[in-house]
This record gives C-alpha cells, sequence and structure tokens, in this order.
C-alpha cells in the first residue's frame, strides 16, 4: 500500500513530534559567571525582600529553573544571571530586578538584544507534554513577546521524571 505525499509528510512530522515530547532535558550543569556579570550584592534569595524580613514564601527564594513547552524554552536564574536557552539559541542577560509580592517572584533580565521577564508562582505545575509534576509554576516573556505559561523548580531540585 502506498501512502500519498500528504499523508507521508503528516507521518513524519507527527513522528518527530513524538520523539521530541519523549527527549529529556540534561540536567543543568554548574554555572560559571558570565563574562561582565557584576558580583551579586546581595543573595539572590533575598531579593525583593525588606532588610532584615523573609520572603514572603520561602518556595520563591534562591535560584530557579523554568522550562516551557512549545515554543521550548528554558531560563535559569543564577544569582544574577538569567541564561535563556531555545532551540538553537542561548543568551545569557544580567537580572536587574527580582523581587517577590505574594506568592508571585518577577525577575526581569536584559542584554544588549532585549529583555526577559521570568514569573515564578508559588502553585504547583504538571508539564502539558511528559506530565511531569513540578512544584512551581512559571511564565516568561522574551523581548516584549506574548507571555508563555511553563513551569518551574529550584534549581537544586533534580527534573522531576515522567509520571508512571
Amino acid at each position: 500500500m502506498r501512502m500519498s505525499l500528504p499523508v507521508a509528510n503528516l507521518c513524519l512530522v507527527a513522528t518527530v513530534i513524538l520523539a521530541l515530547a519523549g527527549c529529556r532535558r540534561e540536567a543543568p550543569r554548574e554555572p560559571t559567571e558570565p563574562a561582565g556579570a557584576a558580583p551579586p550584592s546581595a543573595p539572590a534569595a533575598e531579593a525583593g525582600a525588606a532588610p532584615g524580613t523573609a520572603p514572603s514564601n520561602p518556595a520563591l527564594q534562591g535560584d530557579v529553573i523554568a522550562s516551557t513547552n512549545e515554543p521550548f524554552w528554558q531560563a535559569s536564574v543564577i544569582g544574577n544571571a538569567l541564561l535563556l536557552r531555545g532551540i538553537g539559541s542561548e543568551r545569557s542577560l544580567a537580572v536587574t530586578a527580582s523581587d517577590i509580592a505574594g506568592d508571585t517572584r518577577t525577575i526581569r533580565a536584559s542584554d544588549p538584544n532585549g529583555k526577559v521577564e521570568l514569573q515564578v508562582i508559588a502553585a504547583p505545575c504538571q508539564d502539558t507534554m511528559a506530565g511531569a509534576k513540578f512544584p512551581l509554576s512559571a511564565v516568561l516573556a522574551i523581548d516584549g513577546g506574548a507571555p508563555v505559561n511553563g513551569c518551574a523548580r529550584p534549581a537544586s531540585m533534580p527534573p522531576p521524571g515522567e509520571p508512571k
């Protein structure tokens, strides 16, 4: 039985999508300070908190990794740097602000090419493709583009696996 060209193309596209959905992301490597990054003046865990007070939600403190599906982005906030990775691209941006209000931490970062805003929300999240469960939700906006929903976890936590 021979398939028509449109059906064959559709099968090929479906196979690629399924293959990508089954891929696991590699755990982040130990970060290195990006060239030109300013030394941290205060720990990221205290960003946005009034002096002498703890942030409103401890789950939002510290380094964090957020990821989205379609488009596939990963934003790693380590100290005063935000590393943005996508299919075929990578940018290192300097964190310019990190504020916690209620159950949301808003991180703003910039480089000569533009600005990124990452919101990390203290609400559980389930990956829409793999079904993996994350302790935090995320919203990522790149260079003024439409915000994209995703999931997040503390950088110290290993990536969650797919449910069994």
